[in-house]
């Protein structure tokens, strides 16, 4: 049998993880393919006649539509003088997939007062495409400081409503002061937290014993709130600095950051519970545990990265986690650098496991950089892919150059960090020393900043980072497609019925998903809309009791099916299918059905287009109105019955829109068979006079909000009385 050296390489790889007690299964049959990326943009971003330095970039991507894109960056006002003036924050969004760029620069005023500066970027988007841009807020008269959040919901081009993270003004002498903000937001169709706001950040003040001292706070911000919760320490006091966050799959929360000592360490703290508690003493000595402990130096003795022509140098870590339904779905990825030879700086990664309430199984670091020699790599930024679970690095990189001289690279893992593929993504290179020497209103160097950005979605690296090659420090947006042939995105994970996404909670679960490179199968069974139907995306679901769910596929944008089917893929069994809803307020050509689901049994839906694909938004789970009549109810007066799925029960708020006004209904009153779930599949609902307000002839709208306060709405359903 002839071996080839991909064949071999992969065998390799699978043999290590197995030996290291890796993931089960992580060389998967997508990974099998060798990876050819391809840089598809190199270009800058901010005006080309701007002469002020702009470093410490942020990076996000739309998860409804990757074509939308914001980047954000520090802006060092007064170029042409020796010293730099104050600092703002710049932001850069894109609609056609990073070809053209528009920019903006963020007010420095607030509702509680006007600041002098702003400062660490971070440039995050929900699952509706909201962005959000946390900043840090300085005052060079006062020790006030705070962290707040921008939100944009035109794509980027406008930030408003500054809206405090936290604050501290006023303090005079005795400031908690606020530094080195960071965002994070909770998008997993599986967690029960999805829309959450995660914030971090770094608060220095003093102690009883009156020396300063620095811990890490975090808080969160729900969905349909106004605040962020109270702040919660997560690590112990000392020096710390840099935090990192991200989200797990169903609703985890991690942090990850650097505390200075001897030796200085990279410090983790985990909630999974979406940020309410984290782990116990018992597990976490002191708030937080270490995971690494540096053993390398460029500056002997003292553990710390100093890197020629670099003037501020850092190791703060950067985390993130894989959301995808691969096989390395919950896997925490923690990247940074380091000079473990004490020559050069290199860029590890560590991998972590799920903590499931007790400290997560550990791994030994991966060099992420595959040269060979003395360069230095630094600056990195980590971020998995949701939608393949590769583990993409970007970084700074100075191999193959003369003297200070550097390049823009990112490295790829698709064996779940075990070994990493690098991709060179600058077109030329840059001096880190252009414009680095002038100093902030406080002393220090502006260097090229503390960190670059990345944003890894739908088979794509979306780079952002600081390029002098023009003679100033600018910046650059680079984006690498990765597939087999190298020449453009890649189908969804879950495009095929023997690869579905597994559906793991139902409080509801929902995904948006781009289906414009989904494919059909000649074995895709025949739906109820008469043919195979195209673009077809699978989902699978194993209730643990038995019930009825009901799923739509309302908000999407274009013509879809929906088929439900038992038994095995070639040989499926339709449980239940919709064409078109044919409800006109809420897009005649969407679908939605009810099913009743036998515990323990396998069932797979199948969400397909009529001709094309678009995005999709498939939800199941969410309270269903499939039919409404108005007729006696159980105490002998006039209701509306309402049937459906997903009443849960004693918790549900049944609203008319007539008239241009919305109508609760106060006595609601549930019926129908009761579920293993505790939902119902009927009920009344009545008020006083219900006979003025449902009218005959006049067609109104019912909404059904279940639970009371959840935000998880039914489609609006719209209702005649004859």
């Amino acid at each position: 049998m002839n071996i080839t050296h991909q064949t071999l390489a992969l065998i390799v790889a699978a043999l290590f993880l197995s030996s290291a007690g890796g993931v089960r299964g992580l060389v998967s049959a997508q990974s099998s393919r060798e990876a050819l990326p391809s840089v598809e943009r190199d270009l800058r971003v901010n005006p080309s006649a701007d002469p002020d330095p702009r470093n410490e970039t942020s990076i996000a991507v739309s998860p409804i539509n990757d074509r939308i894109i914001v980047g954000a960056s520090k802006l060092i006002l007064g170029a042409g003088t020796a010293a730099a003036g104050s600092q703002r924050v710049a932001y850069y969004y894109s609609s056609d997939g990073g070809q053209t760029w528009g920019n903006g620069v963020v007010s420095l005023e607030t509702p509680q007062k006007t600041w002098s500066r702003c400062s660490d970027p971070a440039v995050a988007c929900d699952s509706n495409g909201t962005f959000y841009l946390s900043v840090l807020m300085l005052d060079d008269s006062s020790f006030d400081s705070g962290a707040y959040l921008f939100e944009s919901t035109n794509g980027g081009r406008t930030f408003s409503d500054p809206a405090p993270i936290s604050i501290d003004i006023g303090s005079g002498g005795d400031p908690k002061q606020v530094d080195k903000s960071y965002i994070a937001v909770d998008n997993s169709p599986s967690s029960p937290f999805r829309n959450t706001i995660h914030a971090a950040w770094i608060r220095t003040d003093r102690g009883e014993d009156r020396v300063n001292r620095a811990g890490v706070f975090v808080a969160h911000r729900r969905p349909g709130q106004f605040g962020f919760s109270e702040p919660k320490l997560i690590s112990h006091f000392g020096d710390m600095r840099g935090p990192s966050i991200a989200t797990g799959p169903n609703g985890e929360f991690y942090a990850a950051w650097e505390g200075i000592g001897n030796p200085r360490v990279l410090l983790f703290n985990a909630s999974t519970d979406g940020g309410e508690t984290f782990l116990p003493p018992s597990v976490a000595p002191g708030t937080d545990f270490r995971i690494h402990a540096f053993v390398g130096s460029l500056s002997v003795p003292s553990p710390v990265l100093n890197i020629s022509g670099v003037p501020r140098m850092n190791s703060f870590p950067v985390i993130d986690v894989d959301r995808s339904t691969g096989p390395g779905r919950g896997m925490i990825y923690v990247a940074w650098a380091e000079a473990p030879n004490r020559t050069d700086a290199d860029i590890l990664v560590k991998r972590l496991g799920p903590p499931n309430g007790g400290r997560p199984e550990e791994f030994p670091p991966v060099r992420a950089n595959d040269d060979v020699g003395v360069a230095d790599q630094f600056f990195p930024w980590l971020s998995v892919d949701s939608s393949s679970g590769s583990v993409e690095v970007a970084f700074y990189d100075r191999r193959g150059n003369p003297g200070e001289a550097m390049n823009t690279y990112i490295a790829r893992s698709t064996d779940g960090g075990a070994s990493f593929e690098n991709t060179r993504v600058s077109g030329q290179v840059s001096d880190p020393r252009i414009q680095a020497s002038k100093t902030q209103p406080f002393g220090n160097p502006i260097g090229i900043g503390d960190y670059i950005g990345l944003a890894s979605a739908r088979g794509k690296g979306h780079l952002l980072w600081t390029d002098t090659r023009e003679g100033k420090q600018d910046i650059y947006y680079g984006q690498v497609t990765f597939d087999a042939s190298g020449g453009g995105p890649v189908p969804p994970v879950n495009d095929d019925c023997l690869s579905p996404r597994v559906i793991t909670t139902t409080r509801p679960f929902v995904d948006v998903l781009d289906t414009m490179l989904a494919t059909s199968s000649p074995d895709d069974p025949i739906t109820c809309s008469g043919g195979r139907d195209s673009n077809s995306v699978w989902y699978s679901l194993t209730p643990p009791v038995d019930t009825v769910y009901g799923v739509d596929t309302v908000g999407s944008d274009y013509d879809t099916v929906l088929s439900v089917y038992a038994g095995g893929c070639g040989a499926l069994t339709r449980v239940a299918c919709s064409d078109d809803f044919g409800d006109q307020i809420s897009a005649a050509n969407r679908s939605m059905l009810t099913f009743a689901a036998r515990a323990g049994e396998v069932y797979l839906i199948e969400a397909s287009g009529k001709g094309s694909g678009g995005t999709l938004r498939f939800r199941l789970g969410a309270p269903t109105v499939t039919s409404v009549e108005y007729t006696t109810g159980p105490d002998g007066g006039k209701a509306l019955k309402i049937a459906g799925a997903s009443f849960v029960d004693g918790t549900a708020r049944v609203t008319v829109r007539a008239g241009g006004g919305d109508t609760i209904l106060s006595s609601v009153v549930f019926a129908g068979p009761f579920q293993g779930d505790g939902t119902y599949t009927m009920m009344f609902a009545t008020k006083k006079k219900l006979k003025k307000l449902i009218k005959r002839g006049r067609p109104v709208v019912i909404v059904v909000e279940s639970p009371v306060g959840s935000g998880n709405d039914s489609v609006p359903f719209t209702f005649t009385r004859p």
